[in-house]
């Protein structure tokens, strides 16, 4: 089981920042396409992701499934277990990511008001070189929750 964190707005401060690593494999990237329909064949076919990304040496991991990976550090991590995405814009990737290649994403706190968390993300790759950027608003657990999730941790 993962284990997951739970801060609320009042834990949490302007600037604070937390690092993801990610990596995907291509049986995710088959289950992502298989759960969400997504037929495009650079996703399941080298040939095809070569045609449209040359230079590359495997399938592309889709954009959605790294937005989805990364939303979920927001009801896990940071911040946290009853934390609720309210939007996630993200910009166009620079470069497709591939199976087994390491995506490290930076969060940062750039405004808290009213519960409501606004976070922006820088994508990188291993090297640093940035591959996106997005920003979410997200509301951040209230006490009440946070005290039924701490119950629940056993302390």
């Amino acid at each position: 089981m993962t284990k997951t964190d739970c801060l609320t707005a009042a834990m949490l401060t302007v600037g604070q920042c937390h690092t993801a690593h990610l990596r995907f494999t291509r049986a995710q990237v088959d289950t992502y396409c298989a759960l969400t329909g997504d037929a495009n064949a650079i996703h399941r076919d080298v040939e095809a992701a070569q045609r449209r990304f040359p230079g590359v040496t495997d399938i592309v991991v889709p954009g959605g499934l790294i937005q989805t990976t990364i939303s979920g550090i927001f009801g896990t991590r940071f911040p946290g277990d009853g934390a609720l995405g309210l939007s996630f814009v993200p910009e166009r990737f620079r470069k497709p990511v591939l199976p087994d290649e390491e995506v490290i994403v930076n969060f940062e706190i750039t405004r808290i008001k009213n519960g409501l968390v606004d976070v922006d993300m820088t994508v990188t790759d291993a090297q640093g070189r940035r591959l996106t950027t997005a920003k979410a608003r997200i509301l951040a657990p209230d006490t009440a929750y946070r005290q039924w999730w701490e119950e629940q941790q056993g302390g």
